[in-house]
């Protein structure tokens, strides 16, 4: 059998500059890699939305737009991609703002396109395809997840479309990613869509491709997220947010494994996998008829739940450390640690926003330190003096709180079933029996 060779990083280059821009599209393509073209903010987070790169280059003023609008725009879209802003030398203030507030790099107009690509091969190692259980950033880490990363791997290699639920923020994409990385479809590509931010004119077009010609401003043949995936996996974020003419096409496509090109005379082959993901109750939606209940049986042919981040408490510092590790090498700094009262405020805070949350936090903390610790002000500045967790009872109380508080919601979500609960909670009965009544329950 002969073997496919690893995808080429995708490079958006976002310059309004047509000579600057084709030149770059040129080089960067000799270069061997994959090379969009935005003009502005709004074609940039297009572009992202349609399928997250693996590096982005972008000039710091733009016609509808600056680099900070655009960084504000990118940065939920972005995840690990590095972004690195060209500038010229008057607005050498904004770039400077942008590297503290978790950009990779700057340059300076005119620069070295030799050293540009330099800089992109030194950026993109591991970051463009983030792997899932054993790095840190996904399951694995914990009783919680660990039976999760179990079933994410026997799932990969197991051809069928499969649903994932959880709140924002869980990291619904990086299980996404995993079942992609270790299924025979990894060297193909990995095209994530968020359904709730394609614009309802252009969503046929967006999905399907459209012919030259086909409508008013069709200057050229696209190809859409289907054809974009071709045989890898096309992951579709937010699936509750789909438009309902839509879902009618996406079922047919599901069914039948065909698709038109908007204008096209042809029919299309899919054969890639559909991982969808929300964090919708899908049921509600149904009864209210916003979601087709067919749809919803072709996509969750298997259901995979994807637990908060206050489920798995024991994971919170391992994570927080990778993220500052992490953070802390991306912008050249020292890699710092956290002191007591920074522990006892990460365990004890109940996370709302989740793994994303964790990741915002800790990279800000990481931008604006100045020193080798990390105390709790720098990563809950908005907290209150008399409200941060205090060092002689902090780590001890916190980490129960949230071994408790993890237990309950696995009891809660079982009905009160405890053998439910171990099994959610990857333990045995008896632990389970023997901490609660450790923890005064």
């Amino acid at each position: 059998m002969t073997s496919l060779a690893a995808p080429a990083p995708r490079i958006l280059v976002i310059e309004d500059d047509p000579i600057l821009g084709g030149a770059l599209l040129q080089r960067l393509r000799l270069e061997g890699f994959v090379v969009e073209l935005a003009v502005d903010c709004a074609q940039a987070v297009g572009a992202m939305h349609r399928a997250r790169p693996d590096f982005v280059l972008s000039d710091i003023r733009l016609p509808d737009g600056s680099g900070e609008d655009l960084y504000r725009q990118a940065l939920p879209l972005l995840g690990n991609t590095p972004i690195v802003f060209a500038t010229a030398y008057a607005d050498v203030g904004q770039a400077v703002r942008l590297v503290r507030a978790g950009v990779d790099d700057y340059l300076t107009k005119p620069y070295d396109v030799d050293e540009l690509v330099k800089t992109i091969r030194e950026l993109l190692p591991d970051k463009a395809e983030p792997s899932c259980a054993g790095n840190g950033e996904g399951f694995g880490l914990s009783s919680a997840t660990t039976a999760l990363a179990a079933d994410l791997k026997r799932l990969a290699s197991r051809d069928v479309p499969v649903l994932l639920r959880g709140e924002t923020g869980v990291g619904k994409e990086i299980a996404a990613r995993s079942l992609h990385r270790q299924s025979r479809r990894s060297r193909q590509p990995f095209v994530a869509v968020n359904c709730g931010a394609v614009p309802r004119d252009l969503i046929e077009s967006q999905f399907f491709g459209h012919e030259r010609g086909a409508f008013t401003g069709a200057t050229a043949t696209h190809a859409g997220f289907f054809e974009e995936a071709g045989k890898g996996t096309l992951f579709l974020d937010e699936i509750g947010e789909l438009d309902l003419r839509l879902q009618i096409t996406l079922l047919r496509v599901l069914q039948d494994g065909v698709f038109r090109r908007i204008g096209g005379r042809q029919d299309m082959r899919f054969e890639g996998r559909v991982v969808a993901a929300t964090n919708a109750d899908l049921g509600e939606l149904i009864a209210r008829r916003e979601f087709r209940e067919d749809l919803y049986f072709r996509l969750a042919v298997v259901e995979v739940r994807i637990p908060a981040l206050r489920e798995r408490p024991e994971e919170v510092l391992p994570l927080a450390r990778l993220f500052a590790r992490q953070s802390a090498e991306r912008q050249g700094l020292v890699v710092p640690e956290f002191d007591d009262t920074a522990a006892a405020a990460l365990l004890a805070h109940a996370w709302p926003g989740n793994v994303r949350e964790l990741r915002n936090r800790v990279e800000r903390a990481v931008a604006l330190a100045d020193g080798p610790l990390l105390g709790a002000p720098a990563l809950f500045p908005e907290m209150t003096l008399d409200r941060l967790p205090v060092r002689d009872h902090s780590l001890a109380d916190a980490r129960e709180q949230a071994e408790l508080a993890s237990i309950e919601r696995a009891l809660e979500l079982s009905g009160g079933r405890l053998g439910e609960a171990a099994k959610r909670l990857g333990i045995s009965r008896t632990t389970l029996w023997k901490r609660r009544k450790n923890l005064g329950h």
